[in-house]
């Protein structure tokens, strides 16, 4: 994360923008020394919206919970990321072929 002034911002505000969109680069603008915003890449932005609506969701966390306590108590069920994403990709594979 880098922290610059509002002028240097200002100064310097689409060499932070391409740095926040193609390397997820956080700005923290300040003023007057003190934070006072943030600059983000889009898609940052957008998967922390997604996170806070998981976690705002009651639902959503209940399975969450649920899928853990299962996890802790089945660890021989348990597939690794990288099989997880196999079958995420073929599912994603399978919806995109059926549109």
């Amino acid at each position: 994360m880098k922290i610059v002034s509002m002028a240097e911002a200002r100064a310097n505000f689409a060499k932070f923008i391409d740095s926040a969109e193609q390397t997820h680069e956080r700005v923290v603008i300040t003023r007057n020394g003190e934070p006072a915003a943030i600059l983000l890449g889009i898609d940052d932005y957008e998967g922390m919206n997604d996170l806070i609506d998981i976690y705002s969701n009651p639902e959503t966390q209940k399975q969450i919970q649920e899928a853990i306590a299962y996890n802790d108590a089945h660890p021989e069920e348990t597939i690794s990321g990288e099989e997880m994403r196999r079958i995420l990709d073929e599912r994603l594979a399978r919806e995109g072929s059926d549109g």
